[in-house]
């Protein structure tokens, strides 16, 4: 995407959508991962890997009888401040960023950026089923960015900075799917347009994975507590818990 495109997309009304690559145009991506033997989380100091990794062992040693983690993988528009909006709450347990939804192996930031591997900007969420719901965990994002505004998210334009909620199973994806039809009545009261959210199982896009990012972009806000980031409350409040426990 060019530059007079890029400030068209700004200037329009609405939802933009880019050009979106495929299997056979995407980049064709690296053989070893950016983030090879990544180390705590520095905020809450719990592993960056997913739940059922070897990692997780020991703090479920520790902690096992008393949780049941799920994880979901939500995109926001930049990572940095997705991530952030997670530190703090009552039952989160793990956050990490990455890139999913894409085609390209192993992909780098910069390779994202280009708009050429597929991949939203995300944030693995790692959470306490006991202690907080799947739906209150997704209506953290809700609340706090645009999902109406397509392949953009204030001033961060292109394919990578989508909103998008990537479930890990079935059940958790019914719950999602139910309580993003309870909040688009609430959209359209504050005159939002019509949600974009690229809503569904991680594995039925793109290649099905998700990719840590590069330690970096890890915690990048509490790393760079000056840093850029363009998300906060947009005054529209979630309902929550829409299936019950």
């Amino acid at each position: 995407m060019n530059l007079f495109e890029k400030i068209a997309a700004l200037n329009a009304s609405g939802p933009f959508r880019a050009e979106r690559v495929t299997a056979e145009t995407a980049l064709k991506g690296g053989r070893h991962p950016v983030l090879p033997e990544p180390q705590p989380n520095v905020v809450l100091g719990t592993p960056l890997q997913g739940v059922g990794d070897p990692a997780w062992n020991q703090w479920l040693e520790q902690h096992g009888s008393e949780v049941d983690l799920q994880e979901v993988v939500i995109g926001v528009g930049c990572f940095w401040g997705g991530e952030k909006m997670f530190w703090g709450v009552e039952g989160i347990v793990g956050t990490s960023v990455g890139y999913a939804g894409g085609f390209t192996a192993n992909p780098t930031y910069r390779e994202v950026c280009t708009g050429r591997t597929g991949h939203a900007e995300v944030v693995r969420v790692v959470f306490d089923v006991k202690v907080i719901s799947v739906e209150e965990v997704v209506a953290i994002a809700f609340e706090n960015h645009d999902p109406t505004q397509g392949d953009k998210q204030g001033n961060d334009i292109g394919t990578q900075y989508r909103s998008a909620v990537y479930a890990s199973s079935p059940e958790q994806l019914a719950r999602i799917e139910a309580a993003i039809d309870g909040w688009r009545g609430r959209f359209a009261e504050k005159g939002f347009g019509e949600i974009t959210t690229e809503v569904g199982l991680l594995g039925d896009f793109g290649d099905g994975r998700y990719y840590l990012a590069e330690d970096e972009h890890q915690q990048y806000l509490h790393k760079n507590p000056a840093g850029y980031c363009n998300h906060g409350p947009n005054g529209v409040s979630c309902p929550t818990g829409v299936l019950g426990e």
